[in-house]
Formats: C-alpha cells, structure tokens, sequence
C-alpha cells in the first residue's frame, strides 16, 4: 500500500469507529427509555426513529463516501447520485424486514420467525439486491481456458465480490475490472481459493452458523425485552437497539473466528500448486486494506488478515480453521434484526455497493 493508502486507511477507520460507537451508545440509551417508560405509549416513535436513523447516519456516509475516499474522489453530485439510490434501496429492504419481523410478532408472539425469514430471503435474492443498491449488473463471463465466473461492473476500488448462493452449485461474483487488470496468475489463484471455498461448503456453513448466531440474539432479548408487552412501534424500535448492540458483539468476537477461512484457503491454493503470494501481496494495493500493525486493532477490526500475516502463516505447515465469511458476512445479514451496523463499519461507510458484498477475500 501506498503512503497516502495507509494514511487514508487510518481515517476511514476512526471515523468506522467513530459511527459505530454512536449507534452502539444510542441504542443503548433508547433500550433504557422503553425499559424505563413502559407504561408511555408514543404511535411516532417509529417512524421518528427510522428518519433520525437515516438523516444521522447520512452525515457519516457523507465523510465516509466523499471525502474519506480515495482518488480518484467522486464530485458530490455523483456521490450524491449513487448514495441515494443506495440509500432508497437499502431503506426499502429495511422495511421490509421490519414488516416480516412485525407479521412475526403478532402471529407468533416473538421475532425469532421474523429474523428467520429475512435472513433467507437476504440470502436468496442478494444479487438483485446488489443491482438495486448500487445498479450493477451481474452476469457471467468467460475467462481464457473456458472458465465461467459471475461479473459486475462496480466503481468502487474497495468492491470484491463474494459467493453467491450454498451448495457447490454456488457462483462466485468477481468486480469485472479485475478481469482486466489482475495478471492472470494472481486472477487464478484468487479463483481458486473462492472456488475451493465453494467445494468445503463454506458459504452454507457460514449462513447457518450466523443465522444461529442472530437468532440466539433475538431468543435473549425477548428474554430481557419482553416485547410482547410493548406496543408495536416500541417493540420494532427494541429490536433494532438489541441487535445493534448483538451485531456490535459479533463485530468483536467473529473477525478472529473468520481470518482462519483466508489463511485455509491460501494454503489450500498454494497445495494445489498456484502460487497464492502474488495475489495476497497485490489484494492490499487494490483495496485500500491491509490490516493494522498494531495487534489489538488487527483482531477486532480485520477479518482479512494483513498481508504479512497472510504470508507468514502461507510458510507455516499449520492451516487455518475454515468456517466462511463469518464477521463480513454477518454485516450484510445484520440488516434481518433491522440494524444500520452494515453500514457504519470502516470500510462500508458511505460505499453502498459494498453494504450488500463487503469486502471479503
């Protein structure tokens, strides 16, 4: 990474730090006024929350998606442009999450259904979820040798792909630019570390075990929260507080957890005979992302290793543990318990393609 790579990198992840701390002490504070004031019942309390969610947090995309970006840095108009369709979207899928988690609640007495539900159906239509967001097309292109991957064409420097679907009929989806831009060695082993993650069932794996995640969450917070009790408004409001603060514990704990998925597949890359260090000396370079030095920062905040931990462990015989996407991958799914989390993190801030594929390697 460059100089002004690195410095840019520290920023973006102050200010990650900096907005997913606000939304940590604000739910915190709201989780106490419905504990305290049961017996109040406001019918605006929804809708004025879900409007001050999205002016505040607007202010963060704003330094996240303009001018904490990198060169070359977008006119406020096209950022404008993008952010709001973005915005549109992503508000949308919010609603209708917190209408499955609202048919839940009357039907079934809890959300746990609710969440269920719309972490598979974010799952399943999470590729016309990305078009809408940010409009980019997926489709399926042919490499040289007749190999076929999934493509879109995405501005964002930051933007990876991932996988698309469970099973080993999984796709993986690569930014188009790649396909021009990466030497062909390096492309190849990158595909075939995604492809070796495909064929362990990593994907699948990873959804069940965050969905198992997630549901433990809402299971504790009818618990605590009792929200049968609550009026409707109030008890949507809860969930997304609660899990707020239960996707701000995974964004502690599952990093660590998911670092062993990238580690596995370089070496699964270099046993089959690739050489997998060009590409994970290049990744750096062409994210803007390269872990921190400082041990702490690297374990909470990068579920991508640094290159040189990479590296080091590729000439270690010991291999990572594979259990899939995990910390990233919970971003995405987070928007099922209705949190903003996906889009406070240091490196989605204010970038809406990457709410629906954050980075991932």
């Amino acid at each position: 990474m460059t100089t002004d790579q690195v410095a840019l990198a520290r920023r973006r992840l102050g200010l990650g730090i900096t907005n997913v701390g606000f939304w940590v002490l604000a739910a915190t504070a709201v989780l106490g006024w419905l504990a305290w004031g049961r017996g109040v019942s406001t019918s605006r309390v929804l809708p004025v929350f879900a409007l001050v969610s999205i002016a505040v947090q607007a202010i963060f995309d704003g330094v996240g998606g303009w001018w904490l970006m990198p060169m070359p840095r977008p006119s406020p108009m096209e950022f404008l442009r993008v952010w709001f369709r973005g915005v549109i979207v992503h508000s949308v899928v919010l609603a209708a999450a917190g209408t499955v988690a609202l048919l839940s609640l009357r039907w079934t007495g809890g959300f746990c259904v609710g969440v269920a539900v719309s972490s598979v159906l974010l799952a399943v239509g999470r590729r016309w979820i990305h078009r809408g967001v940010c409009g980019g097309t997926i489709r399926t292109a042919a490499l040289e040798g007749g190999e076929r991957v999934l493509v879109t064409e995405v501005r964002d420097p930051a933007f990876t792909g991932g996988m698309i679907g469970f099973g080993r009929g999984a796709g993986i989806l690569l930014p188009e630019g790649w396909i021009h831009r990466v030497p062909r060695a390096e492309l190849a082993a990158e595909i075939f570390r995604r492809r070796w993650q495909v064929r362990q069932g990593l994907p699948g794996r990873a959804f069940l075990l965050l969905l198992m995640w997630n549901l433990l969450g809402v299971w504790i917070g009818e618990i605590v929260m009792a929200w049968g009790d609550l009026p409707t408004g109030h008890a949507l409001v809860g969930l997304a507080c609660w899990m707020t603060l239960w996707t701000f514990v995974s964004l502690l704990i599952l990093p660590v957890l998911s670092r062993g998925t990238v580690q596995a597949a370089d070496r699964a890359a270099a046993d089959a005979g690739l050489d997998p260090s060009g590409w994970i000396r290049l990744f750096p370079g062409i994210t803007g992302e390269d872990g921190n030095p400082r041990a702490a920062l690297q374990n909470i905040f990068y579920p991508i290793p640094s290159a040189e931990l990479r590296l080091r462990a590729l000439g270690e015989s010991r291999t990572g543990v594979g259990l899939g996407n995990l910390a990233r991958g919970n971003l995405y799914q987070s928007v099922a318990g209705l949190t903003l989390l996906g889009r406070a993190v240091h490196c989605n801030v204010g970038r809406p393609a990457l709410w629906v594929f954050p980075p991932s390697a």
